[in-house]
């Protein structure tokens, strides 16, 4: 049995596929690859597919983690060269490990993401800053600054505030009026190294 590890990312019509729906999705793609996927005990098997925080139906990212358990010995750059000769237009598997099969699991391995955000209407980038540095303390906010077309933030803990807590945010203090206002992408998993002031990747 193969314990893989990758990343993907979810582009154009692919961000509108629930997160709910992606282990399915995985194993029909393995499936068409020609790769069996380990099943999960008890009186309900699925296929055997752990995946990274959820993001909001909508929201495309650049870097998105999963877990596969494959039934053989498959190596990462079978699954990668496979997967992605099956994959739906949008998804595109980017990089893969194999990791031990009593290796931490994989929620447990990031601590921090980072996000492209920025308003349909530029003019109301200062108001979008402003609330979030107000509204997200130095623990949550781990970075914030403009870059060419909008805002690059880290946030800690990306299970918990993720793109909806941040439009929450802004619609509450009427930044925005809700979600078409808004454009966001996940550019980054990893852990924070608050002395370099970045992420260090997943993979």
């Amino acid at each position: 049995m193969s314990r893989l590890r990758v990343i993907f990312e979810k582009r154009n019509f692919a961000c509108f596929v629930r997160h709910v729906e992606l282990p399915q999705l995985f194993g029909r793609i393995a499936r068409r690859a020609g790769l069996k996927v380990a099943l999960t005990q008890g009186m309900s098997p699925h296929p055997h597919i752990v995946m990274g925080p959820a993001l909001p139906v909508g929201v495309i990212s650049l870097c998105e983690a999963a877990e596969i358990w494959f039934e053989e010995n498959v190596s990462p750059e079978e699954a990668l060269e496979k997967m992605n000769a099956q994959a739906p237009t949008g998804f595109r598997f980017l990089r893969a490990v194999r990791i031990a099969p009593d290796a931490m699991s994989l929620n447990k391995c990031f601590d921090a993401a980072s996000y492209w955000l920025c308003p349909r209407d530029m003019d109301k980038l200062p108001a979008v800053k402003r609330v979030l540095s107000e509204e997200f303390g130095g623990e949550i906010l781990l970075e914030l600054h403009e870059c060419g077309d909008g805002l690059e933030l880290v946030m800690h803990d990306p299970s918990q505030t993720g793109p909806g807590a941040l439009v929450k945010a802004l619609v509450a203090r009427e930044a925005i009026s809700g979600w078409p206002e808004i454009c966001i992408a996940r550019l980054c998993l990893g852990r924070w190294r608050a002395d370099k002031g970045e992420i260090a990747p997943l993979l």
